[in-house]
């Protein structure tokens, strides 16, 4: 897409072509916009839209990304999807039903990688293990919020696009850890 500006340089119309031909043509950038000024420099309210929804991700991704419990009476690293969130949830409401009981006389069976082990197996959880796994499940997905609060606290504060694009999600103490 390209834009094309007046003798003023604001954008007059916005078309899909490859590329520029013509001395009043400029590369379209997702920050240009009909009528207004054009500019190949990323502006800084954009670069901040841009970074939080970055963050938006990566918060999302780290609580759905899985997370450790000790409920099974050691470290194991569970799954946080929205379903397994979900599944989990609807049992914790039963755990004190006879229903429970009936359906879950050895425990309620949760896969999860144990800390020494490379592969998924699945740990019977007793109603209090289940109700812990849940609040371990529950804070997990409250730190990696106020680590994506955080991130956009960081976002807010920013005076230039270097300061927004210096920001790193992931690989840093930034990072929820169990």
């Amino acid at each position: 897409m390209i834009c094309i500006v007046d003798q003023n340089n604001k954008i007059i119309n916005i078309v899909n072509a490859p590329y520029p031909t013509k001395d009043n043509e400029r590369i379209y950038y997702p920050w240009n916009s009909l009528w207004e000024q054009y500019t190949d420099v990323e502006p800084l309210w954009y670069a901040k839209q841009r970074k939080l929804y970055e963050v938006a991700q990566w918060t999302a991704s780290s609580i759905t990304g899985g997370f450790v419990s000790e409920a099974s009476g050691a470290p194991v690293r569970y799954d946080s999807d929205k379903e397994t969130q979900l599944t989990m949830q609807g049992i914790a409401l039963n755990v004190e039903t006879p229903l429970f009981a009936k359906k879950y006389p050895n425990g309620c069976p949760v896969r999860g990688i144990a800390e020494s082990k490379n592969s998924k197996e699945v740990f019977w959880l007793k109603p209090s293990q289940v109700m812990q796994w849940m609040a371990d499940l529950s804070m997990h997905i409250g730190s990696c919020k106020q680590a994506g609060w955080a991130k956009q606290a960081e976002v807010d504060a920013c005076k230039s696009v270097d300061e927004v694009n210096a920001i790193t999600l992931g690989g840093d103490e930034s990072v929820p850890s169990e």
